[in-house]
């Protein structure tokens, strides 16, 4: 029997690095590997919120997400595995957008500043689709024509 190893998941830190976490409790459900902001009340939701606060990192204490009042670790620099936008593309060394629910593609509709994909899309045997990304890039491209 041969066993094949995924190469990473959503929300996984993609090297070790030199990174910053910072952490945020949720405001409700957020799934790993996704683009997350504060709102009003310094509480983070997916996708922009108020003000951006960077990508929900996986762990182990919680099953698939972080829910209401959970302590959400988020990576605000560094290189991390996320969860692509269903059927979207990724251009490797390109600039990355997100879309409201924070998933990540070439053209997922709002410029993430500063970050670069550092892959192209990679299908897991599971089906979902990750690209890997670097925040806070000292060579990040901007996204031209999209909404900030």
């Amino acid at each position: 029997m041969i066993y094949e190893q995924d190469v990473a998941f959503a929300g996984m830190k993609a090297d070790a690095g030199f990174d910053r976490v910072e952490s945020f409790p949720a405001a409700g459900d957020v799934p790993f590997g996704v683009v997350i902001g504060k709102n009003t009340d310094g509480a983070v939701v997916p996708g922009a919120g108020e003000q951006l606060a960077g990508v929900s990192l996986h762990s182990h204490n919680y099953l698939g997400r972080y829910t209401q009042y959970d302590d959400v670790s988020t990576m605000t620099r560094g290189l991390v595995w996320m969860a692509v936008v269903d059927g979207g593309s990724v251009t490797n060394d390109g600039p990355v957008q997100f879309n409201g629910s924070g998933r990540v593609g070439d053209a997922a509709g709002t410029a993430y500043p500063n970050a670069a994909f550092r892959s192209e899309a990679i299908t897991r045997t599971d089906g979902n689709v990750i690209a890997c990304v670097e925040l806070h890039s000292p060579i990040a491209q901007p996204a031209s024509g999209t909404s900030s």
